[in-house]
């Protein structure tokens, strides 16, 4: 009996070692997971794909039009990087904006290109499709470096 009073104990360790592979400092399948997740897809992995998978349709149309992850990154969202850290910006007063269907997410992407450090900011809108959350925009920070 002793024993049996053990296997639960033993599955609950099995799950939580269990690793969702995520890239990003937040919870999986928050809209925080999907935004850093997605940023993750186009400037680490350089997959054009899962991106758009992640993107609502007219997003995903529009990442299409690019042709590749890195002309997406570079032409699109104006950011080039050979290798980026995405986090979520924790750091504000509010970590999301979530109101019913949507949130706004802000990012900080930290990494380098040509040797060069560089520090981003971009907000990811998101819209819940269903049970999941999906990127319907990527908006530059009107501060940030790289628009100016």
């Amino acid at each position: 009996m002793p024993l049996l009073k053990l296997i639960p104990l033993f599955l609950l360790f099995l799950i939580s070692a269990c690793d969702n592979n995520s890239q990003v400092n937040a919870q999986f399948g928050t809209p925080e997971n999907i935004a850093g997740e997605f940023f993750h897809a186009i400037y680490n992995e350089k997959d054009l794909s899962k991106a758009k998978s992640m993107s609502t349709p007219e997003f995903a149309s529009l990442l299409s039009s690019y042709g590749t992850a890195r002309q997406a990154g570079r032409i699109l969202f104006n950011m080039n990087f050979d290798k980026v850290t995405v986090n979520v910006n924790r750091s504000g007063r509010n970590l999301r904006e979530q109101y019913d269907n949507e949130a706004r997410i802000q990012l900080m992407l930290d990494g380098e290109f040509d040797n060069k450090r560089i520090q981003e900011t971009r907000t990811v809108v998101l819209v819940k499709h269903r049970t999941s959350w999906r990127v319907k925009e990527v908006e530059a920070d009107k501060f940030s470096s790289s628009i100016r």
